[in-house]
């Protein structure tokens, strides 16, 4: 025995697959806020310093994704509106203390939440080193050896890293990315040295450096929300 339906429920049908297929494509999110898809680290006895979660918890923080980087993101490399990028100029259009060329060099060139996070604390590290190059007030012996600690820290996390993972590369270079910002790093690096040489103490090297970023996420987050 055949069945047969009428002409109406086949068109009732179809509309009802279109729905679905539009609502499903619609409600899909247009831009991705970080990229969560990278390719696994080989060595399972590998730790980051930061997880996923904290990892965002800082890209909230600093209003760091793909969504809120300034314009134009997207746009192509030749255009004319491109945002500057190696010069000296401190462009930070979004106002996140976060210098833009920078900025969108880690969402485009890393796909882990945790290293565009470890990009971030970097930064602000970075930031109060060069600082210290114009800074007239004495700088205390305690702060010295904090920033060069750091310094160190973080060199050898990110060379540690990529002896397990080749397609980590350390934005140092993209930071500092201009012959003026490498004299002011070095010479900041000389005063503060400088400093430590007058003093009775040492600089160890970290058995595990990676660990400094921790302690940098956590004062990060303790500060702003001491602060709110």
């Amino acid at each position: 025995m055949r069945l047969f339906f009428p002409f109406d429920y086949f068109l009732f049908c179809f509309f009802i697959i279109i729905n679905l297929v539009t609502g499903s494509v619609l409600a899909a999110p247009t831009k991705t806020v970080i990229k969560l898809s990278p390719p696994p680290i080989t060595q399972h006895t590998v730790e980051l310093p930061l997880n996923e979660y904290h990892a965002l918890a800082i890209l909230a923080l600093k209003k760091v994704s793909t969504s809120q980087v300034p314009r134009p993101y997207n746009a192509p490399l030749h255009s004319f509106t491109a945002l500057p990028t190696n010069n000296n100029q401190l462009i930070d259009i979004n106002n996140n203390n976060v210098r833009d060329d920078y900025e969108r060099l880690l969402l485009t060139q890393y796909r882990r939440p945790e290293y565009v996070a470890m990009g971030v604390l970097a930064a602000a590290h970075w930031d109060r080193l060069a600082a210290t190059h114009t800074q007239e007030d004495r700088i205390p012996l305690i702060t010295a050896i904090t920033l060069i600690t750091n310094n160190i820290a973080i060199n050898q996390c990110y060379y540690s890293l990529q002896q397990i993972d080749n397609m980590l590369v350390s934005p140092i270079l993209h930071y500092f990315n201009t012959e003026q910002r490498i004299v002011i790093k070095q010479q900041s690096e000389e005063k503060l040295l400088r400093i430590i040489a007058l003093s009775p103490f040492s600089i160890t090297f970290d058995p595990q450096p990676c660990q400094r970023f921790t302690l940098l996420a956590e004062s990060m987050l303790q500060t702003t929300f001491s602060a709110n």
